[in-house]
């Protein structure tokens, strides 16, 4: 436990750091997500790593983060290239190339959100992060003392409907509040009242979809790089989703 919050308060300042400051060093911390997160799902299945596929998904991720106004000929470029290696290489099959396909997707578009929601506030970059971070931590302690009925037992045993419930309450609440004190950043009001109602829940669906991933491989953690909390993958999880669906709400409101 000791090694858990030691761990949690290192990656904590890490992001308010990155967060507040932006540029390089915000560049570098993304860059290492990308790198190691792509490592990590790459060998996550159980069979010998393969370097052509996690050079594929790294050069993915970090082409969208860069040019992500250049998505669609770039997934439609890395589709063709996998679908190419599952051809000609006999040790990948569709399952594999399909689910690197998916995650350099995710990933990808979560760290390019995380970039742009940076430069045009740092505030409202933290905005979706508390969201995700905040839900995780009440959910957990909602969880732990009123907890009686199971969530999804098939793939997380220890989430409960309680926690759940108490974790999109508070998370929906205070991440309102949050952006209520910043004005709503200058943007629709609408945007953050509905974001603040649908981020928890997809802040859980997140944490319920790695896991179910894992489940899926048979391992417990995508890797032990963070003491006490697995690898980035397993930090990160309910922050890619609500990335993601955030930069969506924004361009439906903005």
């Amino acid at each position: 436990m000791k090694q858990r919050v030691i761990s949690g308060v290192f990656i904590a300042l890490i992001t308010v750091v990155a967060a507040y400051f932006g540029g390089v060093i915000l560049d570098t911390v993304l860059a290492f997500i990308g790198i190691w997160g792509s490592y990590e799902f790459t060998r996550v299945r159980k069979k010998d790593f393969d370097v052509i596929l996690f050079a594929v998904m790294v050069v993915t991720v970090g082409l969208l983060v860069v040019f992500n106004g250049k998505a669609m000929p770039i997934l439609l470029l890395e589709m063709l290239v996998l679908l190419t290696i599952a051809v000609f290489d006999e040790k990948e099959n569709f399952d594999d190339v399909a689910a690197t396909f998916l995650m350099s997707a995710l990933l990808g578009y979560a760290l390019y959100f995380m970039r742009h929601f940076q430069h045009i506030d740092k505030f409202l970059f933290g905005y979706v992060l508390i969201i995700s971070y905040l839900t995780d931590v009440f959910a957990f302690q909602v969880g732990i003392k009123f907890g009686k009925h199971k969530l999804n037992p098939r793939v997380s045993p220890k989430k409960t409907i309680e926690g759940s419930v108490g974790g999109w309450f508070f998370g929906c609440a205070i991440s309102l509040a949050w952006a209520a004190i910043f004005k709503f950043f200058g943007m629709s009001p609408t945007l953050f009242v509905v974001a603040s109602l649908f981020l928890p829940l997809v802040s859980e669906i997140g944490d319920l979809v790695f896991s179910l991933i894992k489940r899926h491989y048979g391992v417990k953690d995508f890797s032990n790089l963070i003491p006490g909390h697995g690898g980035i993958l397993d930090r990160m999880d309910s922050h890619i989703f609500c990335m993601v669906l955030f930069g969506v709400l924004m361009s439906l409101f903005v």
